[in-house]
């Protein structure tokens, strides 16, 4: 409510600068009523006094004193519900789909970009079409209260979001690859690959959790069973772990529980319908709690007689503790906070500890080879040495071929000059620029930055070298060729989104098209009229998905125009108190040198960064072009 009331005393701030909780004003009409009703959200439809099977829409109107700049978002979490979400009246998005072929899609977050173009000044309205027909589930916008505001801010806070599970399903495949590595080398015990089991399984368990992997067109009818079977048979591997550990024979109820175990994560690979897999997961729950007293009693007997038994003990408890928290929560609320991950991965590390006691009481002897060992570390460490430096050299020709690859800019061409400055933070970088002169004298140039540096980005930035031959001479409109490089990066990028702003200048004809694809705006400035500003236009960034819009702009040139593209490294450059370079500094410097040269302006640019930052946070590229 603070951040509510900030927005309204400082009416001259802009909404889409912030994220804003819409947490008050909503209405829900159902399907054959005439009357909406006030709801809150955040709580289950079935809490607020419906009964499914519930069809109906949400409703909210949401002020935007000023219209924003770039795109903005909703986030709504994950619904139990299918939906479609518009706003003024225009589709944004949906997930699931409606009766006939109901399909709630419920473990997908809802997550919908705004274009610009149907933001209004003033009053706006979101509605959110829902309908839920699972007696278990929720329904409706239950998991949180939903989120507005600037799309990069929101998708911020997503990444953020899968980031933090990717470290956590880094540690349990770590362990899967330390156990089952360690197993196939020696086969000692079976303990290890158990418990390797249940690392992978419970990464498959947490997989469907991660937003990103619903963008990567997985059905999602696969990413449910993979969860329902990999949750069904991981406490199977935990028992067998243990009864491995301490070499005891599986008792007649174990194995009973186990077959169960198995049998319903079979079950849960086929297809079905929601409320019927969650009548399976009641009959895990109970399983379940018979497995607990048969731990408890497998533990109990070897608990003073080995060390690795009192640590496998407290790891126990501490998944029981967690597990429990974790069931209780999901059946009261069914907002499960995951919180067995913790649990099982203390679990986890504890059984590493366990197997690591039991290695070191049955392996003493090897540490007659501790003076071998000694000499192969040694000869392993003079080997990295000269890796190292077989690798050092590599990167110094490396770094030789990129710089042929990018063509140093520092000609004219008719009214045309241009310079340019490139500055790798390693010594190869991802930033690329380059152009091509027309048959008809006109000249097209592009400036992209790779996200990241080093190594992986050289290489996807000499693919955009390759690519730029073939299609710079047979197209010149900057947004059809944009669309093209697109298509032809998409396949090779990964997790190496790019950056990209391509232009176009018509000398005879005085234009100049450009268009952008998640790039900073370049600026034009005037050395006559001493005036400066960013050329406008946004777009999508290059690499996330195959289908994007990308416009193209034009203006008029006149005499003494100078135009300036740069990338990010400019103004995230950082000094010592860890400050940004920042935009108004590039600004100020880009003022102060309208009556210098290009030349003299770019060294001047570069001068100030030299001074000013500690040590480069990325590639830094830049060029000026002046129109004579």
């Amino acid at each position: 409510m603070k951040f509510l009331w900030l927005i309204v005393l400082l009416s001259s701030s802009a909404i889409y600068s912030e994220i804003v909780t819409l947490e008050s004003g909503w209405t829900f009409q159902r399907e054959g009523e005439t009357i909406a009703k006030p709801v809150l959200v955040g709580v289950p439809l079935i809490e607020q006094g419906y009964k499914v099977p519930i069809r109906g829409k949400y409703r909210l109107k949401i002020f935007v004193p000023v219209l924003p700049e770039y795109s903005q978002a909703i986030y709504m979490d994950r619904l139990h519900s299918a939906d479609q979400t518009f706003w003024n009246g225009k589709y944004i998005g949906s997930t699931g789909s409606f009766t006939p072929n109901y399909y709630p899609y419920w473990h997908k977050v809802r997550y919908y970009e705004i274009p610009i173009s149907i933001l209004k000044l003033g009053e706006n309205e979101l509605v959110v079409d829902v309908e839920c027909r699972e007696t278990q589930f929720r329904c409706g916008l239950f998991r949180s209260v939903p989120i507005f505001g600037n799309q990069d801010q929101i998708k911020d806070k997503m990444v953020f979001e899968d980031v933090y599970q990717i470290v956590i399903a880094a540690l349990f495949f770590g362990i899967f690859l330390q156990q089952g590595i360690g197993y196939a080398l020696n086969r000692s015990s079976k303990s290890g690959i158990y418990l390797a089991g249940t690392a992978i399984l419970f990464v498959g368990w947490r997989l469907p959790v991660l937003n990103k992997i619903h963008f990567l067109m997985v059905s999602p009818e696969i990413l449910v069973r993979l969860l329902f079977f990999c949750q069904f048979v991981f406490p199977v591997f935990i028992l067998l772990f243990v009864y491995t550990l301490f070499d005891r024979r599986l008792t007649k109820l174990a194995v009973i529980t186990f077959f169960l175990d198995v049998v319903l994560g079979i079950i849960q690979l086929f297809p079905m319908d929601p409320d019927s897999r969650f009548y399976l997961v009641y009959l895990w729950y109970i399983l379940l709690a018979v497995k607990v007293p048969i731990l408890v009693q497998l533990l109990a007997k070897n608990y003073k007689k080995t060390a690795e038994a009192v640590v496998v003990s407290l790891g126990a408890l501490v998944a029981t503790f967690f597990g429990i928290a974790d069931v209780i929560t999901d059946v009261v609320t069914g907002k499960n906070d995951y919180l067995t991950q913790y649990g099982i991965l203390t679990f986890l590390f504890s059984g590493v500890l366990a197997i690591a006691l039991q290695s070191a009481r049955t392996k003493r002897e090897l540490r007659n080879l501790n003076e071998s060992l000694e000499m192969l570390v040694t000869l392993r460490t003079q080997e990295l040495h000269k890796q190292f430096k077989l690798l050092h050299d590599d990167l110094v020709i490396a770094a030789g071929l990129q710089s042929k690859l990018i063509p140093p800019m520092e000609f004219e061409h008719h009214s045309l000059s241009v310079a340019s400055v490139f500055m790798p933070m390693e010594k190869i970088g991802g930033d690329y620029f380059d152009y091509y002169i027309h048959e008809d004298s006109s000249i097209s140039f592009l400036l992209c930055d790779v996200l990241g540096h080093g190594i992986a980005a050289a290489l996807i930035a000499s693919m955009l070298k390759v690519n730029f031959l073939e299609i710079a001479p047979k197209e010149k409109d900057p947004g059809a060729f944009l669309l093209e490089l697109n298509q032809k990066m998409l396949p090779v990028v990964e997790k190496n989104y790019i950056t990209a702003v391509a232009c176009h200048f018509d000398l005879e004809r005085l234009i100049m098209k450009y268009s952008v694809m998640g790039h900073p705006s370049p600026f034009i400035m005037n050395v006559f009229s001493h005036t400066l500003a960013p050329l406008t236009g946004r777009g999508p960034i290059m690499g996330w998905k195959k289908d994007v819009l990308v416009e193209t702009f034009s203006r008029k040139l006149e005499v003494g125009d100078r135009f300036f593209f740069y990338t990010d490294g400019i103004t995230e450059s950082q000094n010592k108190r860890r400050e940004l370079y920042g935009e108004s500094r590039l600004k100020g410097q880009l003022v102060d040198g309208l009556n210098l040269s290009i030349h003299d302006l770019n060294e001047k640019i570069k001068k100030d960064i030299r001074k000013f930052a500690f040590r480069l946070s990325d590639d830094v590229t830049y060029f000026t072009i002046d129109i004579k």
